[in-house]
């Protein structure tokens, strides 16, 4: 690779050593291991019965990484420990802490592992064997610009503001989620809704009769409807009167998100770009409901073709909005019985359809004024949700520029020289 001001970059060995400390007095319980965005996490081994004092210990600030599986991965799985504890990875891990972090901030030199750019020059470095190691001498000798600390750290800061931010409104959309799940069971499962005294219905004495459908009792003034007079699976197929469109498969939906947005030539379009969809239509993967591939289809879907492998669900009806539909399908205990139905069929992936698995669900229907609330809650969950999601596109993609920009910095002169 070539950079501008080639004067500014250092080699790695100049500025880290290998550390090996093992958990020789078994003091270090905490396991990590290294996911592939770069990040600690709880270890998926099964350490039952294994001697964790030949485990490696990991202190504050000190790095973790795994060079074994870089070429077949093209990423080399690295984290900076941010625990106030010592924590221990496995002994095929390489252990390396910084020299002087008066030179070089551990939080900057993790922000240049982050860089794509970084992982295709580790991947280029690899052996042949098959799963490609990348060499500890090698790893060493990758290039990095070094500018002054001083330099470093408003870099950093300027970084952790985006992310620090990203986090945020990740935890605000848990919450917010957590809330509205909560909310649900509790009118919708446990009927204790506010009655008109604003008191919980069902334990303060709310009238209950017997619905055959669900075969238990439901509030008076509730009904069930069931999801096939609701809801159509629409299958027109797309006449392709464009010369671009954009097609979406079941790996490019996630957990209410359209993952990508790229137009493709008509004529290259795969076969099985075949439905065509439109604005508040819900996406709903035939495969493996439980990985939550499903998404509410929030902009003008003009230029959208998708797979036949999505159900493309549209209200029949005016009296509930896509919201109030898309909660409903969505729901936890809703996608673990379509998961449940799935699995009992036979076939490459468990599957389900919307004749046999959708159309004749129950669908519980409040009282007028418990719908209207219901509903005014979910329009403002929904926009909020979606509003976080939206600005965390906007500063991931701030994030990446800064990362960009990283090659661009001034080296200090007392480090040049």
């Amino acid at each position: 690779m070539s950079y501008k001001n080639r004067a500014n970059f250092k080699t790695l060995s100049e500025f880290i050593k290998r550390v090996n400390i093992k958990n020789k007095d078994g003091k270090v319980s905490e396991l990590k291991g290294i996911n592939i965005d770069k990040f600690f996490m709880p270890s998926v081994a099964n350490v039952v019965g294994t001697d964790l004092t030949r485990y490696k210990v990991v202190k504050p600030q000190q790095f973790a990484c795994n060079r074994m599986h870089v070429g077949r991965d093209y990423r080399l799985p690295i984290a900076v420990s941010k625990f106030d504890n010592n924590i221990i990875v496995s002994p095929a891990y390489d252990v390396f802490e910084i020299i002087d972090t008066n030179k070089l901030n551990p939080e900057y030199l993790m922000m240049w592992f982050s860089r794509s750019e970084f992982d295709r020059n580790c991947w280029f470095y690899t052996d042949t064997d098959v799963r490609g190691k990348l060499g500890w001498d090698s790893f060493c000798e990758i290039e990095l610009p070094i500018p002054s600390i001083e330099k470093q750290n408003e870099i950093v800061k300027e970084y952790n503001i985006v992310v620090n931010r990203i986090k945020l409104n990740e935890q605000l959309n848990q919450k917010l989620e957590e809330t509205a799940q909560a909310l649900y069971k509790h009118w919708f499962v446990d009927f204790e809704f506010p009655n008109e005294e604003g008191k919980p219905y069902k334990s303060s004495g709310g009238e209950m009769f017997y619905n055959e459908e669900l075969d238990g009792d439901i509030p008076l003034g509730w009904s069930i409807e069931f999801l096939g007079n609701i809801i159509e699976s629409f299958s027109k197929k797309h006449d392709f009167d464009k010369d671009e469109l954009i097609f979406f498969n079941t790996s490019d939906i996630l957990e209410g998100e359209l993952l990508h947005s790229n137009y493709s030539d008509v004529n290259k379009m795969p076969g099985q770009a075949k439905k065509q969809i439109k604005k508040w239509d819900i996406l709903y993967s035939e495969i493996r409901p439980k990985n939550k591939r499903y998404a509410l289809v929030r902009l003008d879907a003009d230029d959208y073709v998708v797979s036949t492998k999505l159900m493309v669900l549209r209200l029949k009806t005016n009296i509930f909005s896509a919201y109030r539909l898309y909660h409903f399908l969505t729901e936890k205990n809703f996608v673990n019985d379509l998961q449940f139905s799935a699995e009992g069929r036979s076939g490459t992936f468990p599957q389900i359809t919307f004749e046999g698995d959708l159309e004749n669900k129950p669908f519980l229907i409040a009282d007028e004024n418990i719908e209207k609330i219901w509903s005014s809650f979910l329009k403002n969950y929904y926009e909020q949700h979606y509003s976080r999601i939206d600005e965390n596109k906007i500063l991931k993609e701030i994030k990446t520029l800064i990362l960009s920009k990283m090659t661009k910095v001034k080296a200090e002169k007392e480090l040049i020289n």
